[in-house]
């Protein structure tokens, strides 16, 4: 993909933040001292609680290519990038979208590269740097997917740093850091919202790679926190998340799998763990006091799937209530 002839290419970033000032000023401060500048800056809050909030205006307050778009409602990451990417298109027509969470801090010559790189390729959706965990110091190579199987399953292109090429083809990827090209956008649009949480960016990458292609480059890299350990899948207060991830999968399928019967076997292969997984709820002693909660979400994420529901179709905070006051009786 050449570049923009008789003009400099601009290069709009776009994060979404969420009551997380400490790492947005950490990304927003990367961003500014990339070798090759961003031009704009959208920075999107997610409705952040009002302390939170003051913060984030006095941040962005007289800073030059800094825009603080305030959400009146929480639509969770996919809703927010979807609204950043819309402003970015609107506003400014940029012909690149970098896209990133708020706890991801790119090195600075890692804009740079990525142009560099892409000059080299054809049909570029996206580039998108090599993404390192800073907490754990280990390469975060599960973000750079292949996606296989009926259920499309999220498959990372390597299993060490080592292995790696200069650029290496990827079907999706992590919101983290991927440069969207004028190209994908006009081809595909921009994030849907409606996912709300998990697997929004495995959705709008892959989409992006059913009509371009998409690289992740090597020498280009991008600092990320690592999750915490005990934010799995296995206590009750993550729960919600879980029905999010299993829920949009249903969605990934019917968007992707073309055929009648592949639908069919896809849904099924999400299906049939989760059956698994309600059954080990009324025997295992761990899910004792929240047999019937833990099948519920598994239900609800199985009903609201094949239903096709989507959005906010759990309350996260509403949620996180409902465990807190179950711990304390």
């Amino acid at each position: 993909m050449g570049k923009t002839e008789g003009k400099r290419e601009t290069v709009v970033a776009i994060t979404v933040t969420y009551n997380r000032t400490v790492t947005l000023k950490k990304c927003l401060s990367a961003l500014q001292q990339q070798t090759r500048p961003v031009d704009e800056i959208i920075i999107v809050d997610n409705n952040s609680r009002q302390e939170e909030a003051e913060l984030l205006k006095e941040l962005v307050h007289s800073q030059k290519h800094v825009h603080l778009l305030c959400l009146k409602e929480n639509t969770g990451g996919a809703g927010g990038f979807e609204a950043g990417m819309r402003a970015a298109l609107e506003k400014y027509q940029a012909d690149w979208y970098w896209i990133m969470d708020d706890d991801a801090y790119p090195r600075p010559d890692c804009l740079a590269n990525l142009l560099e790189a892409k000059e080299k390729l054809k049909d570029v959706g996206f580039v998108t740097p090599l993404i390192y965990g800073i907490d754990f110091q280990e390469y975060q190579l599960y973000h750079h997917k292949y996606l296989r199987g009926l259920k499309l399953a999220n498959i990372p292109i390597a299993s060490k740093a080592e292995q790696l090429r200069e650029i290496n083809p990827v079907d999706a990827n992590a919101f983290v850091g991927p440069l969207i090209s004028k190209k994908a956008v006009e081809l595909v649009g921009i994030a849907d919202g409606s996912l709300f949480i998990y697997g929004d960016d495995t959705e709008y990458t892959y989409r992006i790679t059913r009509k371009l292609k998409g690289y992740m480059i090597r020498d280009a890299v991008i600092d990320h926190q690592d999750p915490p350990l005990s934010d799995r899948y296995l206590e009750p207060k993550a729960w919600w998340k879980e029905y999010y991830s299993n829920r949009n999968r249903y969605f990934m399928i019917r968007e992707f799998r073309r055929r009648t019967m592949e639908k069919i076997l896809g849904y099924g292969a999400v299906t049939v763990p989760m059956m698994t997984q309600m059954a080990a709820a009324l025997i295992k002693p761990k899910y004792k006091g929240n047999r019937f909660l833990r099948i519920q979400m598994l239900l609800l994420a199985v009903r609201d799937g094949m239903c096709n529901r989507r959005g906010k179709t759990i309350d996260p905070v509403t949620y996180g209530k409902m465990i807190a006051k179950r711990s304390s009786l």
